[in-house]
Order: C-alpha cells, then sequence, then structure tokens
C-alpha cells in the first residue's frame, strides 16, 4: 500500500481541527499515530503498524480514513474479525461510498459470508456503476457458484469499456478455462495481453501458458514464458518451470541453461539442483551430480535425496563420503528402513561387517518382512563364517517364499562349500535348477555339491557347462580344476587352475594351486603349457587402433610424438606420426613385405640410424601383438626363488611373480633388442598392457597408449593340454 504522506495529512483535516483544545489534542494525536502507521506498513512492519492503527483509531474512531487503512492491512495480514469491526464502521460512517461497501463485501468474503458480501459488492456497483473493482470483486465471487451471471456481468462492462477492458478478458478467460473452454479462454487472454502488453499483463500471460498446456502445445506455452521470462528474468519458480519443459522436449542443453540460470539467483533451488543433478548423471559426471544435489536445500528435508546423493559418491569413487552421507541421514530419519538398508550395504562395502550386521538387524526390528534386509543379513552371516545363523536368515526367506531359486542356491553352495548336510544342500540346490535350469551359477553349485559327494566325473560334466555361462568367473574355473585333480588328470588341473589365478580380482589372495603341481611336469611339458595359456590371455588380437604417444631417445637424441596406432592382426602395423592440429606428417608400416618409413629427420641423426630403431622396435611389438612368440616350439619353464620365465628358440620371455602374464621379451642374442610390457589392464578376457617399450643398442622407443579400440579373435574354452 502507497500512499502520499501530504494527501494522507490532508485528508485528516476534518471540522475537529475548530472545535476546543482536547478535540484537537486527540485529532493530532491521530494523525501521528496514523502516519507513523504509514510509514511502518511502508517498511514491511506490519505488526507494528496495525498497533499505530489502532492507536489512531481509538484517538479518533470515526476517521473513515484511518479506518480504511486499518482494515485493509488486518484483511492483508489475516486478522478478520479486527477487520470485520473496522469495515463495518467504515460503512457506517460513509454510506454512500462504494470504496466502502467494496471493504466490507472483501471482508465478509473473507470470513466466508458470501451472501453478506454479494449483497456489499452489489451495493458498491449501484453507488459506483463503472467502479470495475468492484466489477471484478463481485464477478470473482460469483464464478463459482453463479459462473453464468459473472460472465454476464463481466461482459457487459466489457461492451462498456473496451479500452479498460484487459482484466475484464482475464477475469471472463478464467470463467472459460473452469468450463473448459480452452479455446475461447486463449482468445480472451490474448486480448487481454494487448490491452496490457507490459508488466501488467503478467497474470493473463501466465494463464495463456497454463491454457497451452492444458492443450499440449508445449511450443507454444515455452514461447508465452519465454516472453514472461523478459520481465522476469530472476524468478525461480518460471525458470524451472521453463527448464521442465525443455524436459519433455527432450532438449538437454536448454534444460542445463535454464537450471543454471535458476540456481544463479537461488542456488540451493531443490528443483535446480534436482534436474542439474539428472544431467550431470546423464553426462556420467557422478561428481558433479553429488555437487548439485549437496546444494540443494531439500537435501536434509527428504530421504530420498540423501540415497541418491550417496549413489553418485558411490559412483564418483568416493564411498566413505557416501557412507558419511548416510549416517548423518540415519541420524535424521532413525526409522526409515531405506537409509538404514543402503547405509548396511556401505559398511558391507568398507568391509565393516560387523556394523552392517548390526543395523540390519535392527531394519527387521522395525520391518519384519523387509526381504532385501533379510538376504542381505545372511550373507553377510555367511562371509563371516556364521553358518548357523546365516541358514537361519536364509531358512526364514525359504518359509515366505519356497521357490525362490537364489536363496535355494546359496543356501545349498554354503552348506556344500563347508562339507556340511550335503543331501540337504544337494536337494537345495537341485530345486534351484529345476525353477532355474539355465543359470549357470547354479549348475556351478549343483557340480560342486557333487564334487562334495566324491562323484567328481558328474561334477566335471556340470562344471564344464556352467563354464560356458560363467567363461571369466574364476571360481568356477577353479572348480573344474579341483574336479580334474581329484580325477587324476593333471594337466587340466593346471590349465584352469592358472585360468581362474588369471581372473582373480587384484585384491584377492592369490590362487597358487598350480604352482604346488609344477613339480610334476617336465620344464619342456610346462613350457608349453605356459605357452598355451599366455597366448588365449595375451594373445589373440585381431585388430588394435587408437591414440598413442611415442618418446623415446636415438643415439642420445629425444624424440616425443603423439601418433595414431593401427594393429591388422596378423601381418599389418601401422603409425601414422602426427604434427599440429593432428596433421599426419608421416608413416610406419609393417606388414608381410617388410618394413616402409616415410623420411624423419631429426637434426644430428642419420636417416638410418632413425629407421633401423624404428624397424627394430615396431617389427618386435607386431610379432607380439600377432601371437608369434607363443607359438615358438620348443618352450623350456625355469623358476628360481624370485622369478620365473620361458626360453624359447632365440627369446627369452620373463613373466611377472605369479606367473600370469609376460613382463618382458629379450632376444637371446648379444646386443638385442627387449620389449617391455607395463601397465597392465584386463579387457574382454585379456590382459592388455597400456605401455610397450622396446630398448636395443643406441635407443629406447616407449608407445604409451591414450585411448584405443580393440578386437580379438574368439577363443573356445581351452581343451585339457596335452
Amino acid at each position: 500500500m502507497k500512499h502520499s504522506i501530504l494527501l494522507l495529512a490532508l485528508g485528516l483535516l476534518t471540522p475537529a481541527a475548530f472545535a476546543g483544545t482536547e478535540a484537537v489534542g486527540a485529532q493530532k494525536s491521530a494523525e501521528m499515530d496514523y502516519m507513523r502507521g504509514m510509514l511502518l506498513e511502508h517498511r514491511g512492519d506490519y505488526p507494528a503498524a496495525l498497533k499505530a492503527y489502532e492507536s489512531a483509531l481509538a484517538a479518533d474512531p470515526d476517521s473513515a480514513v484511518i479506518g480504511k487503512e486499518a482494515a485493509a492491512l488486518a484483511l492483508e495480514v489475516n486478522q478478520i474479525d479486527k477487520a470485520a469491526k473496522w469495515a463495518a464502521r467504515v460503512a457506517e460512517l460513509e454510506p454512500k461510498s462504494a470504496d466502502a461497501r467494496l471493504l466490507l463485501g472483501r471482508v465478509q468474503w473473507a470470513k466466508g459470508d458470501t451472501e453478506g458480501a454479494e449483497k456489499s459488492f452489489e451495493e458498491a456497483l449501484k453507488l459506483d456503476p463503472k467502479s470495475a473493482e468492484s466489477i471484478y470483486s463481485l464477478a470473482s465471487l460469483l464464478s463459482s457458484n453463479s459462473p453464468q451471471k459473472a460472465r454476464d456481468l463481466l461482459q457487459r462492462f466489457l461492451e462498456q469499456n473496451p479500452a479498460q477492458a484487459g482484466e475484464a478478458h482475464f477475469q471472463i478467460a478464467k470463467l472459460d478455462m473452469q468450463d473448459g473452454r480452452v479455446a475461447e479462454a486463449e482468445k480472451h487472454l490474448k486480448a487481454s495481453i494487448a490491452i496490457s502488453p507490459d508488466e501488467d499483463s503478467l497474470p493473463a500471460r501466465y494463464a495463456l501458458g497454463q491454457a497451452y498446456e492444458v492443450e499440449h502445445d508445449t511450443d507454444a506455452a515455452l514461447a508465452e514464458y519465454l516472453k514472461i521470462l523478459k520481465f522476469e528474468p530472476q524468478d525461480v519458480s518460471l525458470l524451472d518451470h521453463i527448464g521442465q519443459i525443455y524436459f519433455l522436449k527432450g532438449n538437454w542443453e536448454e534444460l542445463r541453461a535454464q537450471f543454471e540460470n535458476a540456481r544463479a539467483v537461488k542456488k540451493d533451488d531443490p528443483t535446480a539442483n534436482h534436474w542439474l543433478a539428472l544431467y550431470a548423471e546423464r553426462k556420467g559426471d557422478f561428481a558433479k551430480a553429488a555437487e548439485y544435489l549437496q546444494a540443494s536445500a531439500a537435501l536434509g528435508e527428504e530421504p530420498s535425496l540423501s540415497l541418491r546423493l550417496s549413489y553418485y559418491l558411490t559412483q564418483a569413487a568416493r564411498l566413505k563420503d557416501a557412507v558419511a552421507v548416510l549416517e548423518t541421514a540415519h541420524a535424521r530419519w532413525p526409522n526409515n528402513d531405506q537409509v538404514s538398508y543402503f547405509l548396511a550395504l556401505g559398511y558391507d562395502d568398507l568391509k565393516d561387517d560387523s556394523s552392517a550386521i548390526k543395523l540390519l538387524r535392527k531394519v527387521l526390528e522395525l520391518k519384519p518382512d523387509y526381504r532385501d534386509a533379510r538376504y542381505q543379513l545372511a550373507v553377510l552371516l555367511e562371509k563371516q563364517n556364521k553358518i548357523d545363523d546365516a541358514e537361519k536368515e536364509f531358512r526364514a526367506l525359504l518359509e515366505q517364499k519356497p521357490d525362490d531359486a537364489s536363496v535355494l542356491n546359496y543356501l545349498g553352495f554354503s552348506l556344500a562349500d563347508r562339507g556340511l548336510k550335503l543331501n540337504d544342500a544337494e536337494a537345495l540346490i537341485a530345486r534351484a535348477v529345476q525353477l532355474d535350469p539355465k543359470n549357470p551359477a547354479y549348475e556351478d553349485s549343483l557340480g560342486w555339491v557333487h564334487y562334495k559327494l566324491g562323484r567328481s566325473t558328474e561334477a566335471l560334466s556340470e562344471l564344464l557347462e556352467a563354464l560356458h555361462g560363467l567363461p571369466e568367473d574364476d571360481t568356477v574355473w577353479d572348480h573344474v580344476g579341483d574336479a580334474y585333480a581329484k580325477l587324476g588328470d593333471k594337466p587340466s588341473a593346471w590349465r584352469y587352475w592358472k585360468q581362474s589365478q588369471f581372473l582373480q580380482a587384484p585384491e584377492a589372495k592369490p590362487n597358487r594351486k598350480a604352482d604346488g603341481i609344477e613339480d610334476k611336469f617336465s620344464p619342456e611339458t610346462l613350457g608349453g603349457y605356459y605357452q598355451d595359456f599366455l597366448a588365449q590371455s595375451e594373445g589373440g588380437y585381431q585388430k588394435l587402433s587408437g591414440l598413442c604417444e611415442i618418446k623415446g631417445t636415438i643415439l642420445g637424441h629425444t624424440l616425443t610424438y603423439q601418433a595414431i596406432f593401427t594393429f591388422k592382426g596378423p601381418e599389418d602395423l601401422s603409425v601414422d606420426m602426427l604434427g599440429p592440429l593432428f596433421t599426419p606428417i608421416l608413416r610406419i608400416r609393417v606388414n608381410k613385405d617388410g618394413f616402409l618409413m616415410d623420411p624423419l629427420q631429426i637434426e644430428g641423426l642419420k636417416p638410418e640410424n632413425v629407421m633401423s630403431a624404428a624397424e627394430a622396435s615396431m617389427t618386435l611389438i607386431r610379432d607380439f601383438l600377432a601371437g608369434r612368440f607363443y607359438a615358438l616350439k620348443p618352450a623350456r619353464f625355469k623358476s628360481g626363488w624370485s622369478k620365473k620365465e620361458l626360453e624359447l628358440p632365440g627369446w627369452l620371455v620373463r613373466l611377472d611373480k605369479e606367473g600370469i602374464r609376460a613382463e618382458s621379451i629379450e632376444s637371446a642374442k648379444s646386443g638385442g633388442v627387449t620389449l617391455t610390457l607395463d601397465q597392465f589392464g584386463r579387457t574382454q578376457g585379456h590382459s592388455v598392457p597400456k605401455v610397450m617399450t622396446v630398448a636395443g643398442r643406441g635407443f629406447t622407443i616407449s608407445i604409451e597408449f591414450t585411448n584405443v579400440k580393440l578386437e580379438f579373435k574368439p577363443v573356445p574354452l581351452p581343451d585339457t593340454p596335452k
């Protein structure tokens, strides 16, 4: 409420100014309290302003001006009884005032007296038939119970005052929307906007945008909201809504831009941070997604956000932070079973099984039928070798759901692996296989319980079948090796145990069963076994291509190039050296026709020195990728306290201490070349070095791959070594 203080003061000049001293004193007191109230109201201190108005009215109870202001403010702050008292007094003081009747009607409406309000609005119209405020107030009141009467009233005003009828069009549009006449509503809203195209049109523009959305005209709605945004660029709710419309349109980049704008206005805006987190998740940037959720004002209010934040942090390899988030959420919502459950899983990931078990038990106290929590509890108890407690939980799960194949298999395998209740274990696993006969994990369990029962031939057949479904599962390879060993087939046992060791996770305790029987073979026989194993785990390249960095020295001169490396098995290798802006500057090729290289000028070096180093390096790398070293015969295995080696015709292959990958391949000739392999990763069941370095007399050339695509020859499951 904005007022001119001078005009208000002039409005207070009444005949009392010419009365006696006491009356004049009261009048001045009223004026002072009233002006103080206006200033307080202007500052937004409504409670203090209302008290000032009360003091003014106490001093001058017959002032209609003060009564109007006091009643209007009381209505605004929802002190309806005071507003009703003062509005009624104003109506008494000014019985011919349309404004007084309008104010009284609004107060009556707020009190729920719709009949009284309608009567007051009609009286206001009689006193001032052209009062737009009275017409709009009465129309709004009638819109729910007498919409046609409200429409006629507005239409009449519209016809009589077309230049001032923007609000009338807007009110008629609201009635149209109420009746489901969306197209008619749009016409009136557009007319309202045309009459008042500036900020006064914002309610109509919002309504028009909503009308378009009702008709599923997303583009038209978006266009209208973007027009509104020019008037209200800082409106966070509007920015959020526009961002959500861009989601419906599948435009993620515009979505991001709008929500970033909303976040610039209000950094902790829950809607903006939610959608920006989803955007970052979609891009695979889980750290950024976590950053957005951490800024959300809703984080401490919604348990689901803490769960999602913990997921993002886990995906960003920040497991401890993820668990910390869940711990905070658990302290806030101790009885939320989802928070407690996922916190228990977090403790499990942190290897804190005791805390996980304790928490899962509390979850089950709150929600005994929480099946996933009971299953995880049983699994953790089994991991801690508390098999009796684990069996109790598994049995409880089976009582609820007797045909749960996963539970049947887990309990059966847990018993069989410990040699307990083998007949019962067999029955449990057999039931799981019956329910899901194509599940290789269940087939492995069945083979394993048969192995434990001494039925090794039957077990071997089942385990090999399981291996076809789980070719990269180290446990199944280990089981097959055990079965072969039980049947007396040591060569096959060695082969399967070795592959199990190769497939183990880096943090697992190495499976050294193969090492334990290596003394049963001659060096030549074992050398052949190692060759076959390495040919599968490190060979089989069909194609390798991608970016790399080539570094090295030739006769003391350093070189560094970016390059594109391409190998197409079994013969072709090419390297394209790149200059500025990734422009090819020369090519090196090795194929069945020999070695080819474009001239490369290095100051201080003869071209033949450069070509000799390049030929030796690329030929050796090509031969390694082609798997030629593992085809050389005979092979002889040598081992010592800390080394394992393969002697091949003209070459020596040095293995790592576990004997599962080649670390270097050296020429047996004096002054020959050596290929060193480093920074291994595992891809598609193969061990792939990231760095290959060739060293020879007077040179060292190293290739480090930064981004590669790989294709391998299909490798069947290995036959028994011969």
